[in-house]
């Protein structure tokens, strides 16, 4: 399987920065690295509004700048692993390929995670793999 062929299927839930007053969400994998086949059951909005009232009647939140908007949402591989050299060009970034987005992709402990189905596409994208030389030192992750 390739970061193309995947769909992910991610909590996210709504904060808003007290200095900024922009607004970002935090999001958390429920099911990572499914194949496409998933594709009809990800997207079914019976399926979504359900994990969605589980997700957030067993959220415990103890944020004081927590919205109260929470939603569920299917991620393509190709935007759940993209990396700062995706977005911005190897000639900007040089050696920096950590993930762009932080859906909780190297997290399996993060609250709500289910199940990976392809374990061996996630590791290629663990710290381990990612900026392993990054400024001219060694990353020991």
């Amino acid at each position: 399987m390739t970061k193309g062929s995947s769909l992910n299927l991610v909590y996210a839930r709504e904060y808003q920065d007290p200095e900024d007053y922009d607004y970002f969400y935090i999001y958390y994998t429920i099911f990572r690295n499914a194949p496409l086949s998933q594709l009809k059951r990800f997207s079914d909005k019976d399926f979504q509004k359900k994990i969605k009232t589980y997700c957030d009647k067993n959220y415990t939140e103890s944020a004081t700048n927590a919205t109260g908007h929470s939603k569920v949402v299917m991620i393509h591989g190709d935007e759940y692993y993209q990396t700062y050299e995706d977005v911005f060009g190897s000639d900007t970034v040089k050696s920096d390929n950590a993930l762009f987005t932080d859906f909780g992709q190297l997290w399996n402990g993060r609250q709500f995670f289910k199940y990976d189905f392809a374990p061996s596409l996630t590791n290629q994208f663990t710290h381990k793999h990612l900026n392993t030389n990054v400024g001219g030192y060694t990353n020991d992750n």
